[in-house]
Formats: structure tokens, C-alpha cells, sequence
């Protein structure tokens, strides 16, 4: 997927299945979390550590919530600060279904 800008996705288009997963929806959340993961792979998109340095064993809950950070800071810098709340809930939702999944070991069929 790599190439001219223009075969790219664009950002919102490549988190969509994350920004539009139903509150309560553990599974569908899961499975939005993974297809966002999946597409960031695709688009070879590189994830770094706090150094910069490329991050090792990050899992797709972490790699979705740091193209989130990524595009909170876009929505700030275009100054639509509800939408960038909106998805700063997001992401706190995301980290706590993370969590949930550690302690429960939660996987989908």
C-alpha cells in the first residue's frame, strides 16, 4: 500500500472501525481494534518508543491507541477540540478493555 500519497488511506478512513465500534460491544470493539491494527500493518506504518527508537512487541491495543495520539493531536491542531475529546474517550476506553483482557485473558471466537 505503500507509494504515492494519494494510494494512501486517509487517517480518519484508517481508524474508522475503531471511532465508529458501539459502547458495550467488547467483541465488536475487539474485532475493530484488530482490523485497525491489521491496517496499519498494511500501510507499514512504523511505531516507535518513547526514544524514537522502532518499538518491539507492542501489541494491536497499543498500536491503535498511538495512531489515536497521533490523530488527537491532528484534531487539535485543526482546532476541533470536541471531535479530539471525543477520541480521547475513546482511547480510554480502549486502555480499559485492554486491561480487562490482560486480567481475563479475553479472546474472541
Amino acid at each position: 500500500m505503500a507509494g504515492r500519497p494519494e494510494n494512501r488511506p486517509r487517517f480518519p478512513d484508517l481508524l474508522e472501525p475503531v471511532l465508529t465500534a458501539l459502547d458495550g460491544d467488547e467483541v465488536g470493539l475487539d474485532r475493530a481494534i484488530n482490523a485497525v491494527a491489521e491496517a496499519l500493518a498494511d500501510c507499514e506504518a512504523l511505531m516507535v518508543d518513547g526514544l524514537g527508537r522502532p518499538a518491539q512487541g507492542m501489541s494491536d491495543e497499543q498500536a491503535v491507541l498511538n495512531a489515536l495520539d497521533t490523530y488527537v493531536r491532528v484534531l487539535l491542531h485543526s482546532g476541533e477540540v470536541e471531535g479530539a475529546a471525543a477520541v480521547g474517550d475513546l482511547m480510554e476506553r480502549i486502555d480499559r478493555f485492554s486491561r480487562r483482557r490482560k486480567r481475563r485473558g479475553f479472546r474472541t471466537a
